[in-house]
């Protein structure tokens, strides 16, 4: 199962969407934090994701997570200054319908 890549355009216009999450709390850094949170509404991975832990997220498509690698990892995670981390997830609600849109408005959504 791929997992579709992230432009850089994307990532630039959904990183404040990000940003703004990691302030409210629908926002969740890092993997094992990630496995904690299920469900997920979306994954972001960076390009260093090692590929298993890339198949284990891609599984969680079966679940309705919405999995990308992103190609420009600092637009997405600088605005929430975690650019060391290798995973974000969107927690389900508002924040993650933001996302939705944007990422439909630009035809990146699957």
């Amino acid at each position: 199962m791929a997992v579709p890549l992230l432009d850089q355009a994307a990532a630039k216009a959904i990183g404040p969407l990000v940003g703004i999450g990691g302030k409210s709390r629908n926002t969740v850094v890092g993997l094992s934090a990630l496995r904690r949170s299920r469900p997920v509404a979306y994954v972001f991975a960076a390009p260093g994701l090692s590929a298993g832990t890339l198949r284990e997220l891609a599984g969680w498509r079966h679940d309705g997570t919405r999995v990308y690698r992103v190609e420009s990892w600092a637009d997405l995670a600088g605005p929430i200054g975690r650019e060391d981390a290798l995973v974000i997830g969107i927690l389900p609600g508002t924040l993650a319908e933001g996302v939705g849109r944007r990422l439909q408005d630009l035809g990146a959504g699957e």
